[in-house]
C-alpha cells in the first residue's frame, strides 16, 4: 500500500523516522515550533478534519490523519489530496508535534483516556463542542479533555467557533482575515497555536484559561442558529469582535 500512495497504516509511521519521546518538549523546542512548520496529527476524517488538514497542508505542513478504520478509506485521498498520510490513531499522535482532536464528542473521553499517554507529550488542541452533553458542573469540554489526559497535558480549546467551510477562504466579506478563538493554560503552548492560525491565514484571538473556554462551546450552538436565520444555513458566517 505505501508504494501505491494509498492507506497507511501503524507500521508505515516508523518509515518517517519520526523521534519518540516520552517526555513533553523543553522551552527551546517549543519555541523551535513557533518558528517552523510542525508536524501535525489529526484525529478523525470528518468535514472539521479535512477542511484543517487541507489548510494546514497547503501551508505546507506535514499532515497525518487518524483513523479508526484507515483500511476502509481508499477514497480518502481523493477529498484531501495525494499527498495526505491517513493512519491509525495511534500513528497519527506518533507523526505529529501537535495533535488535533475532531472526533464526535461522544467519543472525546474514551479516545483522550485510551491515548492518554502519548498525548500527554504532545500539545492538544481540541475542536470537539460538547452541545447537549456540556458538563453540568461548568467545565469546559477542553478541561474534561485535559483531565482525562492528565499531569502534564498541555490542552488549547480552538477552531470550535469556525465553519468547516471558512477554511477555504480565511477572508470574510469585509476582506479582513477571519477569527479563530482559542483558550487554554499553557502560555507556551498557546503561543505555538497562534502561529498555527496565522499561518493559515486567520487572525486568533485569545479567550482565556481553559476554564473560560467554557464561553466557546456556548458560542457554537448560538452561532448555529444565527448562522440559520440570518443566512440561510450557508455555513459561511463567522464571529467577529469589532473595537467600539
Amino acid at each position: 500500500m505505501e508504494g501505491e500512495g494509498r492507506v497507511w497504516d501503524e507500521r508505515h509511521v516508523q518509515s518517517l523516522h519520526f523521534a519518540e519521546t516520552n517526555q513533553p518538549p523543553s522551552t527551546s523546542q517549543e519555541q523551535s515550533l513557533v518558528a517552523r512548520k510542525p508536524r501535525i496529527g489529526i484525529l478523525g476524517t470528518g468535514n472539521m478534519a479535512l477542511a484543517l488538514g487541507k489548510s494546514f497542508m497547503a501551508a505546507g505542513h506535514f499532515v497525518a490523519f487518524g483513523s479508526r478504520r484507515p483500511e476502509t478509506k481508499n477514497d480518502f485521498h481523493d477529498s484531501v489530496g495525494h499527498e495526505s498520510r491517513i493512519w491509525g490513531y495511534q500513528a497519527a499522535i506518533d507523526a505529529g508535534e501537535i495533535v488535533i482532536i475532531t472526533v464526535p464528542y461522544k467519543d472525546v473521553a474514551a479516545t483522550a483516556r485510551k491515548f492518554a499517554e502519548s498525548l500527554r507529550t504532545k500539545i492538544v488542541i481540541d475542536i470537539t463542542n460538547p452541545f447537549a452533553a456540556q458538563p453540568n458542573n461548568g467545565d469546559s469540554g477542553a478541561q474534561v479533555t485535559a483531565s482525562i489526559i492528565g499531569e502534564g497535558a498541555r490542552v488549547i480549546a480552538a477552531f470550535k467557533t469556525n465553519f468547516a467551510a471558512t477554511f477555504e477562504n480565511p477572508v470574510d466579506s469585509t476582506g479582513k482575515p477571519r477569527e479563530v478563538h482559542y483558550a487554554g493554560d499553557d502560555e507556551a503552548a498557546m503561543e505555538v497555536v497562534a502561529e498555527l492560525i496565522r499561518g493559515i491565514g486567520f487572525t486568533p484571538i485569545e479567550c482565556g484559561t481553559l476554564a473560560e473556554a467554557v464561553a466557546l462551546d456556548h458560542m457554537v450552538p448560538l452561532m448555529i442558529r444565527l448562522d440559520t436565520t440570518e443566512h440561510s444555513a450557508q455555513h459561511l458566517s463567522s464571529w467577529r469582535i469589532t473595537p467600539g
